[in-house]
């Protein structure tokens, strides 16, 4: 299935916070996000361990609920369902891949690729034909009915990435997909990523803290002070992505600011 590359906004964040109470205080960690993703975007999250990245890619995927604010998918408030319609939405639109691979080690790389499947009752011969597919496509078709044990790292990231695109979600949302790979084994999973994105138009949003891989993505937004700026000031492929007041903030000045308010 192959999505059109499009400036329709696929999600759209709107003032969107985000707080925790820690010890008797109350942590604000998403400030107000509004940002816009359109569909078949390519973008890369920046930011110190801390900013709050994560936390936003956990709400973006609705695996965390908004302190407040609104998050539409499709132009609609997708916290506004049910949790069990909020969960379907999740397995079939949404697909997750996260620096630790999470899975199943007594499992075959086809049978953790066809669980997203299995789970959602599909047949098993069309789940075990579509787990096939993939791993193929992740170029690891001779490796079908290797467990996860037998497996090297970035083999095993990429089972992990057939598994979330079982589904044929518009959304894939990666956290530090090579935090724990060695430097050629990550640059393959880049170009992984941006292959899938180029033959499937499949949205990506990435969080990292590598910038070889920030730099592969055609956005590139930086987390500071719990607000969405970015990378590069002024940069024009942004677009209409984030408020215009913000497409020129450096790190410096929302930092500067932040303290400003603090001394206030």
């Amino acid at each position: 299935m192959v999505y059109e590359m499009t400036d329709t906004a696929l999600i759209e964040m709107q003032k969107l916070s985000k707080s925790f109470h820690h010890r008797g205080r109350l942590l604000e960690v998403l400030k107000g996000v509004d940002l816009t993703i359109h569909a078949g975007d390519r973008v890369a999250i920046m930011g110190p361990s801390g900013a709050g990245k994560s936390t936003l890619l956990q709400v973006m995927g609705t695996l965390d609920v908004p302190s407040d604010g609104k998050l539409l998918f499709d132009g609609e408030d997708i916290f506004a369902r049910k949790p069990t319609q909020l969960a379907k939405f999740r397995n079939e639109s949404v697909g997750f891949v996260f620096q630790f691979h999470h899975l199943l080690p007594e499992f075959t790389a086809i049978e953790n690729v066809m669980m997203p499947g299995l789970i959602g009752r599909s047949r098993r011969s069309e789940a075990e034909q579509r787990a096939i597919e993939l791993l193929e496509t992740v170029g690891l078709g001779e490796r079908l009915h290797h467990q996860p044990g037998e497996l090297s790292g970035g083999e095993q990231q990429r089972v992990a990435i057939a598994r979330a695109l079982f589904m044929k979600p518009r959304l894939l949302l990666a956290d530090e997909p090579t935090g724990n790979l060695d430097l050629s084994t990550g640059a393959e999973i880049h170009g992984l990523l941006r292959e899938l994105n180029r033959t499937t138009g499949i949205t990506v949003v990435v969080v990292t803290h590598d910038p070889r891989l920030a730099e592969e993505m055609d956005i590139q937004l930086l987390m500071k002070d719990g607000l969405i700026v970015p990378r590069i000031p002024g940069d024009e492929r942004i677009g209409d992505r984030i408020p215009a007041d913000l497409q020129t903030e450096t790190e410096g000045s929302l930092a500067e600011e932040s303290d400003s308010a603090l001394r206030a």
